[in-house]
């Protein structure tokens, strides 16, 4: 089963790409959180680590603009999760922004996978996933 992560202060746009990933993958696991500090600490927790059953990786969907900690913050403190943590993740930066500064940033971050625009919709879940 796929398993997906979503980091987003809007909690509507949280509930759309719920809603976009389970119409194009049917069953999936999917966590979501509001404030990205707790994102963090889900992602570093025991529970976390110990629980996935695949060797498929989760997919991270990751917000820039954050009121309490920015998408940019945020990669700084998973950068210094272990390896073996940080090995279990793709990460995708999904956000409004359309700054070149915000798309040249995401492309040279060695953590980050591409750069997808907001709203996440069957489009571009099929660019990623074929």
């Amino acid at each position: 089963m796929s398993r997906f992560l979503l980091v987003d202060d809007d909690p509507i746009n949280n509930f759309m790409s719920r809603r976009a990933l389970k119409k194009y993958f049917g069953e999936v696991q999917i966590d979501d959180f509001t404030i990205p500090e707790d994102g963090l600490v889900f992602i570093n927790s025991e529970s976390f680590n110990v629980s996935s059953e695949t060797d498929r990786k989760t997919t991270l969907f990751l917000d820039i603009n954050m009121p309490s900690i920015s998408g940019w913050e945020f990669l700084e403190a998973f950068k210094l999760f272990e390896a073996s943590i940080k090995e279990q993740f793709n990460i995708y930066i999904l956000t409004s922004s359309v700054d070149h500064n915000d798309i040249k940033k995401a492309k040279e971050n060695p953590l980050v996978i591409d750069f997808i625009e907001k709203p996440l919709n069957n489009a571009s879940l099929v660019k990623l996933f074929g």
